[in-house]
């Protein structure tokens, strides 16, 4: 099975070290058993502490972006440190190199790869270009709700969504560091690859093992 991963940058704040090894772990122990992993880091706080200071200084959009895909690949040097030999040494920073990196068999950890591409968007590309069966989009709540959960106390969470539902539901906005659970390139491109998609709480990684055993868990995107 091939299978791109989305971890919220968040999780490589201080204090989930223990969260990201149970990661390794399960990636290792699948990746022995045959399985294909893309893991694709978003930049966390970190990316928008830069970018606040970018925009206090002055600083476009574009170079804010471009400070954002720099953490976001430094998070993906770290994933790929902590997962050793199983892992591409190189973190790519093009489609190009994406592709290169795959063709080795290893594990392929990487960040964002343009200015104005958010990395659940890189995600979603490199699952379309890699032929994924799947992508698990672990973020920082449940799954995808039919409001925001943080502002709401009764936000209900979606089993099941359609990918109609999903477009209506996300942000529009696009400036740097601002991207919600998926944007509008996301969007398109899963609806035209229909590539199976699971948006799950990335702070508990039994998750992902769940969704590849195949057990619903967190929000499943559908297609009608």
């Amino acid at each position: 099975m091939k299978v791109v991963v989305k971890l919220t940058g968040k999780l490589f704040d201080l204090g989930n070290v223990d969260i990201l090894k149970s990661y390794c772990r399960i990636i290792r122990d699948r990746f022995l058993r045959g399985y294909r992993f893309a893991i694709v880091c978003g930049g966390g706080s970190t990316a928008r502490h830069y970018i606040g200071m970018a925009r206090k200084l002055g600083v476009s959009e574009g170079w804010s972006d471009l400070l954002g895909i720099n953490i976001s690949r430094v998070n993906a040097l770290l994933m790929n440190a902590a997962l050793g030999d199983i892992a591409y040494s190189y973190i790519p920073k093009n489609v190009d190199e994406v592709l290169t990196a795959w063709s080795s068999g290893k594990v392929v950890t990487l960040g964002g790869l343009q200015p104005g591409q958010s990395t659940n968007a890189v995600a979603m590309v490199i699952a379309e270009l890699v032929g994924a069966d799947l992508v698990v989009n672990a973020t920082d709540v449940d799954g995808v709700y039919d409001k925001d959960p943080k502002k709401y106390s009764d936000a209900r969470l979606l089993p099941k969504i359609t990918i109609n539902e999903l477009k209506n539901l996300i942000s529009s906005r696009s400036e740097a560091g601002t991207y919600e659970l998926f944007d509008q390139l996301a969007i398109s491109i899963a609806e035209r690859s229909k590539i199976k998609i699971y948006f799950v709480n990335g702070f508990k990684p039994e998750n992902i093992e769940k969704v590849l055993d195949g057990v619903n868990v967190g929000t499943e995107v559908i297609y009608t």
